[in-house]
């Protein structure tokens, strides 16, 4: 129960941090917008990983820190850099189209779930059967209303970048629990974000990006609701099924959508809501 209420308490950081990053990147190129958070959230994690291998303050609660080879590292860094392509597409993808619009389809876990069973033998039944059925009947639902008032090309263009998301956050997000089990919550989450701050940097300098300035507020907080949302995530991982994961995390979707409402007053349809019934019966399926 408790890993449970560890994934809710990670969507609603992950949720807000969704529909926030179009506030972010609003008017500032989106790839330096990654980059300084990035610069915040590993600094952040490098910090706390250092107190915990030096004194370990953390081991209450986390445990304590594994030895790992440089093989699994070298794995874990790969894992982390094929995360990083999710983060990418999805706010590239955000930059110009609505949030409504781009989470539902980044959502759509199926490359996730497939991964479970594959590596993990998760059991795959008629609840899990149904629980997907539920998540694209409330897709279908939630998109009703887009299809029939947004333009043809913005939605082939959310779908691409959208997709590409779904598949690079699906397959990593179920993998993660090899790092995690080799490296601790910490080390791993440290090196996650290490590793999408160097991926982002490196696309800097290949596109030979100009600096701007930009202000810093809506960075802090992305990268205060990241350190939240990964510390809770990341900890599920120890007593909740890869399984329950991905479904209970369906709730990150419905909680963006509703940010995505406050913030730019994004006007959810009746048809959405009852898509987003659907995607909350989903979770309840899996619980």
């Amino acid at each position: 129960m408790l890993g449970l209420l560890y994934i809710v308490s990670s969507s609603i950081f992950f949720g807000f941090s969704n529909a926030y990053w179009k506030k972010a990147i609003q008017n500032t190129p989106f790839l330096q917008v990654i980059f300084m958070r990035g610069l915040y959230t590993t600094s952040f994690f490098g910090l706390f990983y250092l107190l915990d291998l030096r004194w370990g303050i953390f081991e209450p609660w986390l445990g304590a820190l594994p030895d790992f080879s440089v093989e699994q590292l070298g794995v874990s860094f790969g894992l982390c850099i094929f995360s990083a392509f999710g983060l990418f597409f999805f706010v590239r993808t955000l930059k110009t189209e609505a949030v409504s619009l781009v989470a539902p389809i980044s959502s759509i876990n199926v490359f996730g779930l497939l991964t479970a069973v594959l590596f993990f033998g998760d059991s795959w039944g008629l609840k899990q059967t149904s629980a997907i059925l539920c998540v694209l009947v409330g897709l279908f639902f939630i998109f009703r209303s887009q299809w029939q008032f947004a333009s043809i090309s913005s939605f082939w263009k959310a779908l691409g970048g959208s997709v590409l998301a779904s598949f690079f956050w699906g397959v990593s997000y179920s993998l993660f629990r090899f790092p995690i089990h080799w490296l601790g919550v910490l080390p791993f989450t440290f090196l996650l974000e290490l590793s999408v701050t160097l991926f982002v940097g490196l696309l800097l300098v290949s596109q030979k990006h100009s600096w701007q300035a930009i202000p810093q507020r809506p960075i802090q907080v992305l990268a205060l609701c990241i350190i939240l949302g990964s510390i809770f995530l990341h900890i599920s991982y120890q007593s909740a099924s890869v399984t329950q994961i991905i479904f209970i995390g369906k709730s990150q979707l419905v909680l963006t959508l509703f940010f995505g409402h406050l913030l730019y007053r994004e006007k959810l349809t009746y048809l959405q809501m009852l898509g987003v019934a659907f995607l909350i019966l989903s979770i309840y399926l899996v619980v």
